[in-house]
């Protein structure tokens, strides 16, 4: 008992995803075959190889089909089990006249979804002949060859014992010497050439996702598929590309759902063996049953906020926390070496970002590489990664920031390309982990749309002056607007006029030059204070802010309040916030390397600064 060939295997299962073994409507057919006879079976019978490819002499060798290894491991992992169908796997030299295929005119009966059997011409259905193999075969008689798919060996052996069966020559035919295999994978060859995913990205939802329990199309997971597929195609924008870090490969999204079985009811806090005597009473026994298509939309949506605000909050911060660590786990699973040289990413969303802020507060400012090797529990207080950048995307950082009377600060020891190793230790600059508010990321970015009522600045939160004295930033939008496409268009009719500046260029530095003192009297300023609070925005953020606001549709026909209504959820599809993301994570990490569209601009006297 020997496995077949890799070509003929290939044969077999394009042939048993052809007919269809396993369905039922392969069974009747079986029955209606053996009431016809043999010219029934004649109709069941499939050819192992179509007679225009018996032969090695009829391949060209410009075909275009996949070149597949002779490691079935590879075939299987690289084509996903589509190789048996679609593949070759000879390397021909057609100089030389080559040997037929194995079984080359044999014919298939699949009895079901495991069982075949192989038949040479004497042995096939024969209306002719009258012979009728399939009839034999269903009443458990042996005609021909049978060949098992995904036998394991281990099972046969160990209830039949390791028995070598005799095995003729016809049935299992000998390598021919003529015949090269090609051991290369072409797949595993261009994943090598790839590399693997540098940037892992987080995505936490907000409030909300309790419905998706209801309805399948409000789950946070197809929205997050969107976004993944549209974040792809920007990457591959040779603009986007041309300004991306040599050593970036790639981004991979994947989506946190925290809430999913996540419960508040009072069993789960009553401890188990004891006996609740103080009357406990969930949100079902005090809601009314009038109205309860909208209380059960807002007892799932609107909910979420009072409960974070509760003793709940542990619980939901847990839930959070494991799940990412729960992610983080299994992508280092699948894709070794990542937690060594890869970085991790975090988006968060309306609630979620709130409770991003508070897990990066108590996070450690470092934490050791995660090892899979050693037997210890995924942590459920802090997570198992370092978080490069984090994105809050409609969030009320801010207000919860105001409750708690936190401020935004960079965290003590956090060194960062272009940070300056005096300031992030300096204690009028950092922080230490376990204040809110202080962060152990490297780069803090504000995402909020105009309209959207959710979301809160948060750069007033490092210091109200240095806050005010900032122009308003906006995200570099995709889509040229009215006024820029006409002075493209003046651009090309009048000569002489300076081109349009690109957003994305790289400034060189320029060269610092002494400056003569002067006697003129200037404005009375704080300089330590603007100082501080300068330095703490370009430890928060390599650009110098914090917040940026994605541009509206503008026009004459914009109404903001009905924009308000779907603003919350509009960052999935926005392409700026897409094309905001691929270049803050692909860019070079440091100051130095930001782009100037991107970058903190102070007021001026005539921009109306006081």
């Amino acid at each position: 008992m020997l496995p077949v060939s890799t070509a003929v295997a290939n044969q077999l299962e394009a042939g048993y995803q052809e007919m269809k073994p396993w369905t039922e409507t392969w069974k009747e057919e079986l029955a209606c075959a053996l009431e016809v006879g043999a010219a029934g079976e004649e109709k069941v019978s499939y050819q192992l190889w179509p007679e225009h490819h018996r032969s090695l002499n009829g391949i060209n060798s410009c075909d275009s089909e996949p070149i597949i290894s002779s490691d079935l491991f590879c075939a299987a992992r690289c084509f996903r089990g589509d190789a048996a169908a679609n593949g070759s796997i000879y390397s021909l030299n057609m100089e030389k006249q080559l040997p037929n295929r194995p079984f080359a005119r044999y014919q298939v009966i699949y009895k079901d979804c495991k069982t075949a059997f192989l038949l040479k011409p004497n042995l096939a259905p024969s209306s002719y002949h009258g012979r009728c193999p399939v009839a034999k075969i269903l009443r458990g008689l042996t005609v021909g060859l049978p060949v098992v798919r995904g036998f394991d060996r281990r099972s046969w052996n160990r209830h039949q014992g390791p028995k070598k069966a005799a095995v003729t020559e016809e049935e299992v035919p000998a390598t021919n010497a003529q015949e090269e295999i090609s051991s290369e994978c072409p797949a595993c060859t261009a994943e090598k050439d790839r590399g693997q995913i540098t940037d892992l990205v987080l995505v936490a939802h907000g409030i909300g996702q309790k419905i998706a329990e209801r309805v399948e199309s409000y789950h946070f997971t197809h929205a997050i598929n969107s976004f993944r597929r549209a974040v792809n195609i920007e990457l591959g924008n040779p603009t986007i590309q041309n300004v991306l870090r040599a050593d970036q490969n790639g981004f991979m999204i994947l989506p946190l759902n925290w809430r999913v079985g996540l419960s508040f009811d009072s069993d789960d806090a009553t401890p188990t063996g004891t006996k609740d005597t103080t009357g406990s009473f969930d949100l079902k026994d005090i809601e009314p049953s009038t109205i309860p298509a909208v209380r059960s939309m807002i007892s799932d949506v609107m909910f979420d906020i009072p409960f974070y605000m509760s003793h709940h909050k542990i619980k939901m911060i847990t839930a959070l926390v494991r799940e990412a660590n729960r992610v983080y786990r299994l992508w280092c699973r699948n894709n070794p070496g990542f937690s060594d040289k890869g970085r991790v990413h975090l988006i968060a969303h309306s609630l979620g970002s709130v409770m991003a802020v508070d897990i990066l507060s108590r996070q450690p400012t470092s934490v050791p590489r995660l090892n899979l090797c050693t037997p210890i529990a995924p942590d459920d207080q802090h997570f198992e990664f370092n978080t490069t950048n984090l994105f809050l995307a409609g969030s009320p950082a801010g207000f919860f920031l105001l409750l708690e009377k936190g401020a935004l600060m960079p965290r003590c020891g956090r060194t960062k390309a272009g940070a300056d190793d005096g300031d992030v230790v300096a204690k009028n600059l950092v922080g230490e982990a376990g204040t809110f508010g202080c962060l152990a990321v490297d780069n803090v970015y504000n995402v909020l749309a105009k309209e959207d009522p959710i979301a809160y600045l948060l750069t007033g939160a490092i210091d109200p002056s240095y806050s005010s004295s900032l122009k308003v930033a906006y995200v570099p939008s995709v889509t040229p607007s009215l006024m820029s496409t006409v002075r493209d268009a003046i651009r090309q009719v009048v000569p002489g006029l300076n081109p349009e500046p690109d957003p994305l260029a790289i400034e060189p530095e320029r060269p610092t030059t002494a400056r003569m003192p002067s006697q003129l009297e200037l404005e009375i300023h704080d300089f330590t204070r603007e100082e501080i609070a300068e330095k703490k925005a370009y430890l928060l953020n390599d650009n110098g802010q914090i917040d940026w606001f994605l541009r509206s549709s503008g026009g004459p026909l914009e109404i903001q309040y009905l924009n308000m209504l779907s603003a919350h959820t509009s960052y999935w599809t926005n392409q700026d916030f897409i094309r905001m993301v691929c270049l803050e994570i692909g860019r070079k990490p440091g100051r130095s390397h930001t782009f100037p569209a991107m970058r903190a601009v102070k007021k001026t006297k005539r921009d109306g600064k006081k």
